[in-house]
């Protein structure tokens, strides 16, 4: 008896048909739990950020922030540090957050933006863009007696020279903030896609389970960074969510 053969053209199709089932199981199991879509937004970004309870601080005024294309846009001009929270009531922590998927980018990195070296070396740690994100409300100790303190942290950050597999430390808060370049090319004027499974990567930091989510935080820094087509840095957000 001859063996039956399948045409390529089959075979393409039933590979095909098994990648959109599992593209359909992720997605129904994926439950959003909290999104920041701006590819819809429009209007004054500061009203657009306070009607869902977030907030304006340090110098992310001075940020020249905008929605344009679908994206937000942040082009500081001034070398400053700017900051958006959204701190949650205990009783509205995010419960079991498992996944991050954030697109954005970076049309123009900060002259002078420097994460290398050991983490006891004062370093220029700067970024054109990061997200953070917030664990439990156990403060941690800051190390400086200016800076307050904070509860577990890990910042998503897009970098110049930054390496993708390497856990860097700020200046402070080094007992329980870690920063995170992920993915990390030092690509510009392109959507950049950041997915990681949350609950992994803070076990593997912290060596602990995750506590829930207790704050968010979009940051700005450019201080002491150079100037360069009248700004210091310009980059952007399409969307982020937090899954389970």
């Amino acid at each position: 008896m001859k063996k039956k053969r399948f045409p390529a053209v089959e075979i393409h199709k039933t590979i095909t048909a098994i990648i959109v089932l599992l593209f359909i199981s992720f997605s129904v199991h994926a439950e959003t739990i909290y999104e920041l879509d701006f590819t819809s937004a429009s209007g004054n970004v500061k009203e657009w950020f306070e009607k869902i309870n977030w907030e304006f601080r340090e110098d992310i005024d001075d940020m020249n922030l905008r929605f344009e294309d679908g994206k937000l846009v942040v082009e500081p001009t001034k070398d400053e540090l700017g900051v958006m929270m959204r701190e949650f009531d205990k009783r509205n922590y995010l419960q079991d957050v498992t996944k991050l998927h954030i697109e954005w980018g970076v049309d123009q990195y900060p002259q002078g933006a420097d994460w290398s070296g050991p983490k006891d070396k004062k370093r220029n740690t700067r970024e054109a863009i990061s997200f953070m994100i917030f664990f439990g409300d156990k403060k941690l100790d800051s190390g400086f007696f200016l800076a307050p303190d904070l509860p577990y942290f890990i910042s998503f950050f897009l970098g110049e020279k930054e390496k993708p597999d390497q856990v860097y430390y700020g200046n402070y808060w080094q007992e329980g903030g870690r920063y995170l370049c992920i993915p990390c090319d030092g690509s510009t004027a392109k959507t950049i896609v950041t997915e990681i499974n949350l609950e992994e990567k803070f076990k593997e930091l912290f060596g602990k389970e995750q506590p829930p989510v207790s704050a968010l935080g979009i940051e700005v820094d450019v201080q002491k960074t150079g100037k360069s087509n009248g700004r210091h840095s310009k980059a952007f957000i399409k969307h982020i969510k937090l899954m389970k």
